[in-house]
């Protein structure tokens, strides 16, 4: 059962941003069984923590081709600012 996002989260929705953030916040919502997630969500209050963080960053390693270390998420828990350790690493 998918829960509506503005039942647990206390910021105003705000759309992901980039192509990123669009991959970044459909992996997210889909394994918190969350129906979105916006750029300034934290990641704690959608009720997110360290084992569900290595199945969303192993999800995104496979669909991006990308290392993502689940330590970004657990220490950058907004989407944007998830997405942006995301680039950094893979630079």
């Amino acid at each position: 059962m998918t829960q509506n996002r503005d039942a647990v989260c206390q910021a105003a929705y705000e759309a992901p941003a980039d192509e990123l953030e669009k991959e970044a916040a459909a992996v997210i919502a889909e394994v918190l069984g969350i129906d979105q997630v916006g750029r300034r969500d934290s990641y704690y209050e959608l009720g997110g923590a360290s084992l569900t963080a290595i199945r969303i960053c192993a999800r995104l390693e496979r669909r991006l081709g990308l290392r993502v270390d689940p330590a970004w998420l657990l220490d950058h828990d907004e989407l944007a600012d998830f997405a942006e350790q995301i680039r950094l690493g893979a630079q």
